[in-house]
């Protein structure tokens, strides 16, 4: 039952002329809780960005909405329009003395004096000077902990809304972890060993790097002086790491990171803010835990799936149990599954989600439908995505990486494949300090299944079939309950033979 008004009835866009099913009460909510912390589960399609813009535009205080990338930031811009400023990081603007660099390598980037910046007319300081007036504020994770973080420079918020909250912890990890070049001014030949060696070591180099700055400023090199004052930024912070951080030596660079976000959380994201909202479609206790947010200033809400289950139905077909000592025979037994899966539904488009590129490789080899697969590397990612896209069954898009940032709406994709649960990667320094908590790596995977089941469906009328086929999925759901949420539970379900691909099976 709608408590309020429609959304355009506070401002927002005409379009906005009605609620969808739970939106006025999860509005209502975000206005009304005593806790300092709300944490909302909205399933996909819920519409949750209208919920929360007009709970901002109805409260008296002023709040900064925080966005996991640049592309959905730029989403809520395009559907709120001026009822939100938008800001984000100089490398964003153009500089207007300089056409042919950004802000970020602007005059004011060496220090020098600009009247643009003073008086108006700098792309970038008058959006900061317009965010700084306005009600809300969209801008990412990334800005808001790196400019808000250091210099309180958009001003007192009252509220923050997180939304894809599941990805805040990653976002702070992000924020405070130091990742340096070898051949860079450093000149890192060898790894320090300890937290004092670390210290010691950036104390003795900063000096030289400062007189290298002075030298880029002199000279005019704006990118270089921009380089070397954040090489210098590093190694300052360098100084305040502390035994619980771990280091990790990857070639060509080496990166410190805090093992846990939620000792910094407070001064690197929340930042005293009195309300902090965190909402998405998988966020659980286990984020919140992970944030340092404590159980008795929570307040924790899950709206049902407004889309129906056999629209999205979530099918176990045991195959085998995938792991590293698989050999050629488990190899075909699943490889075999997928074709059977795909003829089953060849006239229609569909994903199969790899996990590896080794996984990848082997369904490019040996599936009888090869021919109509598009696959990607890693850094052509988005145009053979759009590939996919733009053509028509039965386009086949095998990927290691598209369970989230990309969605794939009615005729896009039909029918999923999970080929295996998605456990990262361990052996690195810094993920298996994480992995000293088992539920750590478990949380990893329910994040991505979840994520990776939403990829298909995207309306009330869609439709997408998402087939598992790892045998590990039926014990992972019986130990993790409580880091799913009830929508992706719901609608799971085993089959001992691949269904019919048939449209006519779904509303």
């Amino acid at each position: 039952m709608n408590t309020l008004p429609p959304p355009n009835a506070f401002g927002l866009p005409a379009k906005f002329n009605k609620w969808r099913e739970n939106q006025s009460e999860a509005c209502q909510s975000i206005l009304d809780t005593d806790r300092r912390f709300l944490i909302q589960v909205c399933p996909t399609g819920f519409g949750k960005s209208v919920t929360y813009v007009t709970a901002a535009a109805l409260s008296e205080g002023r709040t900064a909405i925080l966005t996991s990338t640049k592309g959905l930031q730029q989403q809520l811009v395009s559907e709120f329009g001026s009822i939100v400023a938008d800001i984000r990081g100089r490398g964003n603007y153009k500089c207007r003395l300089n056409s042919k660099t950004t802000c970020d390598y602007g005059p004011c980037s060496l220090g020098l004096k600009c009247s643009l910046k003073i008086e108006g007319g700098c792309e970038y300081f008058d959006a900061v000077q317009t965010a700084t007036k306005s009600k809300i504020v969209v801008t990412n994770y990334s800005y808001w902990c790196y400019q808000n973080g250091f210099s309180r420079g958009l001003g007192k918020f009252d509220r923050i809304i997180l939304d894809e909250a599941h990805a805040a912890p990653d976002h702070v990890i992000d924020y405070l972890s130091i990742t340096l070049r070898k051949d860079d001014i450093l000149s890192l030949k060898s790894v320090p060993e300890s937290v004092p060696e670390w210290v010691e070591w950036s104390r003795t180099h900063q000096h030289s790097v400062m007189e290298e700055m002075i030298d880029a400023k002199y000279r005019r090199k704006e990118k270089r002086f921009i380089r070397l004052k954040r090489t210098l930024g590093l190694l300052e912070r360098i100084e305040d790491i502390d035994e619980s951080w771990v280091w990790e030596d990857a070639g060509k660079f080496v990166t410190l990171s805090p093992v846990w976000p939620g000792p910094y959380t407070e001064s690197a994201l929340f930042l005293g803010v009195p309300r902090v909202v965190l909402t998405s479609a998988t966020v659980v206790e286990k984020t919140a835990r992970l944030l340092g947010i404590e159980r008795r200033n929570t307040k924790f809400q899950e709206y049902p799936h407004s889309f129906p289950v056999k629209n999205r139905p979530l099918i176990h077909i045991p195959t085998v149990r995938m792991n590293f000592r698989n050999g050629a025979m488990e190899e075909r037994m699943w490889l075999t599954r997928v074709d059977q899966i795909i003829r089953e539904r060849i006239g229609e488009k569909g994903i199969i989600h790899t996990v590896s590129y080794a996984r990848r490789d082997a369904v490019l080899a040996h599936s009888r439908y090869a021919d109509h697969m598009i696959t990607h590397a890693r850094l052509d990612t988005q145009k053979r995505v759009m590939e996919f896209k733009r053509s028509s069954a039965p386009a086949i898009l095998v990927s290691p990486s598209m369970a989230t940032g990309w969605d794939f709406p009615d005729d896009e994709c039909r029918w999923q494949i999970i080929v295996k649960l998605p456990y990262p990667d361990t052996r690195g320094a810094i993920m298996k300090a994480r992995a000293k908590d088992k539920e750590f790596t478990s949380y990893l995977v329910a994040q991505q299944l979840i994520q990776a089941t939403g990829r298909g469906v995207r309306s009330k009328t869609d439709y997408c079939e998402t087939y598992i086929l790892d045998n590990n999925i039926t014990w992972y759901i019986t130990q993790n309950k409580n880091l799913l949420v009830s929508w992706f539970t719901g609608a799971y379900r085993v089959s001992n033979t691949v269904p019919k691909g048939r449209k006519e099976n779904y509303g």
